[in-house]
């Protein structure tokens, strides 16, 4: 008789509505761990970027010794090169390189090279009484540099960059503290850098570059 009575008195009870009581929110699971929002912060740009160096370039000339000759300036300079695209669908030829050196652990100068061109690149010629194979093409080479600060560590997660907080002070870091070295010392350097390997490509291109 008291089991009938309290299961009649429970009954009533849980018919009640409890003032104030949560609603159950659609979407949710009925059973199991609920989904736990994760915040994220929107992507941080830290490149900046220079209006590129173009060379434009008509007529015939050695791809092996141009290839070599921008390999070994970036050797000399102490850049480590990669090679990011090679499409050969004859007549054309598109290949991107992507230069980067560490100058500290803050800042990272990278160049990109950018060679796009149609022709023929099997033509057999006589030089100094030898055959040599040469390009006959007609080509466009980008040249562009950027300065990342602060880049990646060596497992690709951005450094600086994962808060509001930390963006705040980089932003005051990049815009007060470094801000006259960035701009005097690092961005001037690699500008004149780019030069010089711009000057190195038309001197391989034997001064056919226009």
């Amino acid at each position: 008789m008291a089991e009938a009575k309290r299961g009649f008195l429970q009954g009533i009870l849980q018919s009640i509505p409890i003032v104030g009581a949560r609603k159950p929110e659609e979407g949710l699971p009925a059973k199991g761990p609920l989904p736990v929002h994760a915040p994220r912060t929107t992507a941080y740009d830290t490149r900046m970027s220079w209006y590129p160096h173009r060379i434009k370039y008509r007529g015939m000339f050695d791809l092996d010794k141009l290839y070599k000759a921008m390999a070994l300036w970036f050797k000399e300079r102490r850049f480590e090169l990669h090679e990011r695209l090679y499409k050969s669908k004859p007549p054309e030829l598109e290949v991107r390189w992507e230069a980067e050196r560490k100058r500290t652990n803050f800042a990272r100068e990278l160049i990109f090279v950018h060679m796009h061109m149609w022709g023929d690149y099997n033509i057999e010629v006589i030089v100094n009484g030898k055959k040599k194979k040469m390009a006959k093409v007609r080509m466009v080479i980008t040249i562009n540099g950027d300065i990342e600060t602060p880049y990646p560590d060596i497992f690709g997660e951005p450094r600086w960059t994962a808060t509001n907080l930390e963006r705040r002070l980089l932003k005051i870091f990049q815009g007060w503290v470094i801000k006259r070295e960035m701009e005097g010392l690092y961005w001037d350097r690699l500008y004149y850098e780019m030069y010089d390997l711009y000057g190195r490509i038309k001197e391989t291109l034997q001064f056919g570059a226009r």
